[in-house]
């Protein structure tokens, strides 16, 4: 079955087009395409509260590019969801009624906790996943983490910290006090053995590494790296490393959301299987579709 995806995020937007078959119970699932924009709506929002007319515009235009992508390749569904950037743009409603009336798409608006349900259904592709396990979601307004257990979630909490966020100096220290305070006492309890990655910036992280798919990311490593990055410009770190211009400011931001995390976990490695919210909503919709 082909679907499609579409994921509004803070720093930028994507739409992700696939093939999700179930043939003999286990979920097999291919990408055919996918489409990423830049247009970060959190930079604004996260200063200013709200999404600039010319961002607006912008916006739409990429929704507009995004539903020509979804009608080029057939899809026989999709769904499209915006994350904590819209959760906190106070012109939000406005611009959903737009993307609707003159694209035709509903955009919905989903919770913290609606995210990472969705990220958490990637993982029934991964198997033999029977420890405790925490997954980690940085994404540019929010981070979501979730505990697994007996591959279920036992706990899952979305806080306020993001790299768009953190980048803009837009997070408080009672929001990284609230994040230690949950770990503490819902996730080290568990003794979790491992942690998982997602998001688009340890993906990158990932890469700039040279890792191979299924090998973890030091915490050293992501350490140093960030030590690497910091005292250069953003050209710089775009020919050094070759990371992304969008990308090349909020990583230092992410690297620093991730290694926070992973200190107060007590874990050192962190494995990065390279599939998140739109993969998730995918899965989601096959599911749906075939009930």
């Amino acid at each position: 079955m082909k679907l499609g995806a579409i994921d509004v995020g803070s720093n930028a937007m994507r739409v992700l087009v696939g093939e999700v078959t179930k043939p003999v119970g286990i979920w097999h699932y291919s990408k055919i395409a996918y489409l990423r924009l830049p247009v970060r709506l959190g930079e604004e929002v996260f200063e200013k509260g709200k999404i600039s007319d010319e961002k607006i515009e912008k916006f739409i235009e990429g929704m507009r590019i995004f539903k020509n992508y979804l009608d080029f390749y057939g899809v026989s569904d999709y769904r499209a969801v915006a994350t904590s950037a819209m959760r906190d743009s106070s012109n939000a409603k406005k611009i959903i009624q737009r993307v609707k009336k003159e694209i035709g798409i509903t955009l919905e608006v989903i919770t913290g906790k609606e995210e990472a349900e969705l990220v958490y259904l990637t993982f029934q592709l991964i198997p033999d996943l029977k420890m405790n396990y925490v997954l980690i979601d940085v994404g540019g307004g929010s981070t979501e983490i979730t505990l697994f257990q007996d591959n279920k979630v036992h706990a899952a909490k979305s806080f306020q910290i993001g790299s768009v966020r953190l980048l803009k100096n837009k997070v408080s220290k009672n929001s990284w006090d609230e994040v230690h305070e949950w770990l503490a006492s819902e996730i080290l309890p568990f003794k979790p053995a491992r942690v998982f990655g997602s998001g688009g910036t340890i993906n990158s992280v990932h890469k700039v590494l040279g890792k191979q798919d299924k090998t973890p990311v030091e915490l050293s490593e992501m350490i140093t790296l960030r030590a690497q990055l910091e005292p250069l410009s953003i050209d710089e770190r775009i020919y050094q490393f070759k990371i992304k211009p969008d990308r090349a400011d909020v990583i230092g931001p992410a690297m620093e959301i991730y290694i926070n995390m992973m200190q107060s976990l007590g874990l050192d490695q962190i494995y990065v299987p390279k599939m998140g919210l739109s993969d998730g909503m995918m899965l989601d919709l096959y599911r749906e579709k075939t009930l």
